[in-house]
């Protein structure tokens, strides 16, 4: 069999000469069925992991098939996988929001790699709640309501979960590859991010937050922008002794914020009135004192 031959330029010095690599045919075969055995290998690998999941260790996640750490586990000692997680990166942004970083070494035999898993409060998971604005979107829980907890372990196992299927070559796995290994996608629990329909407040809550309006405004002697200076330091909150800015529009409060906001601002107007109410009888006994004061010295 021929040789083929790939030329390429060398170093200028040496008068511009060529270097000639020979590149063998029996070689490129070898290349082309070393790959195939590897195709077909990733494939067997795939088969054989999936079988030893279940239903229960997948999850339906807006439209494609996300591998629960129970199920990664299940692979991993199934491979003889081992790994070592580093200690988390824990960030806070701007807005309240706050992000858990997980990165760790995964080693199968000689083979090591290193994977990252990360998540952050804002992703709709855990701050979608169950109503939405004019438009139809879902509206987010503020981070204070978001269990820093919960974000950290996710972080944890996603780490898990990318550092086995990436060592494993089983990435981007398919509904049509689940299926193959007998896993009943009608039995998988389905996380749904998008809103279907649109969403609202119970009636108590919106009859909390008409009040609410009507307090600040009263508060603020009519004055928009110190009601919503108002509502903005009843939902301010600090986040490792970093201060998160609060919400300056009433339709941005969820239902849980309704509650707590209504509280803050019904003590702040009941005290308001108070105030109102000492400064006005005292203004009427100085009133009152003076009148009798000027009928006494009428007398004497």
């Amino acid at each position: 069999m021929s040789d083929v031959y790939d030329v390429e330029a060398v170093n200028e010095k040496n008068d511009k000469s060529l270097d000639i690599i020979p590149y063998h045919g029996d070689n490129i075969v070898s290349i082309a069925e070393n790959a195939e055995k590897m195709v077909n290998a990733v494939k067997k690998i795939k088969r054989i992991a999936l079988s030893v999941t279940n239903d229960q260790d997948w999850v339906d996640q807006g439209g494609k098939p996300y591998l629960w750490a129970s199920g990664a586990e299940k692979v991993a000692r199934l491979f003889g996988i081992s790994w070592r997680i580093e200690e988390p990166l824990f960030e806070v942004f701007d807005d309240g929001y706050f992000q858990y970083t997980y990165k760790g070494k995964f080693q199968m035999g000689r083979h090591e790699i290193e994977a990252i898993g990360t998540r952050s409060s804002k992703d709709l998971f855990f701050s979608a709640t169950k109503n939405s604005d004019k438009e139809g979107n879902r509206i987010l829980k503020p981070p204070s309501e978001i269990d820093r907890g919960d974000v950290k372990k996710a972080a944890y196992t996603n780490c898990i979960g990318n550092g086995v299927t990436r060592i494993l070559g089983i990435r981007n796995l398919t509904w049509d590859d689940i299926k193959g290994a007998g896993i009943d996608m009608s039995k998988v629990s389905k996380i749904n991010y998008k809103s279907k329909e649109k969403t609202d407040l119970s009636s108590e809550a919106k009859q909390k937050r008409k009040a609410i309006g009507e307090m600040l405004m009263e508060i603020s002697g009519g004055d928009i922008n110190k009601s919503q200076d108002l509502l903005e330091s009843f939902t301010t909150f600090e986040v490792d002794g970093k201060e998160i800015k609060g919400k300056r529009s009433l339709e941005e409060l969820s239902e849980k914020q309704i509650a707590v906001v209504y509280g803050k601002t019904k003590d702040k107007y009941k005290k308001r009135k108070e105030n109102d109410s000492n400064v006005d009888s005292a203004d009427g006994s100085k009133g009152d004192s003076g009148e009798n004061k000027g009928k006494q010295e009428k007398k004497d």
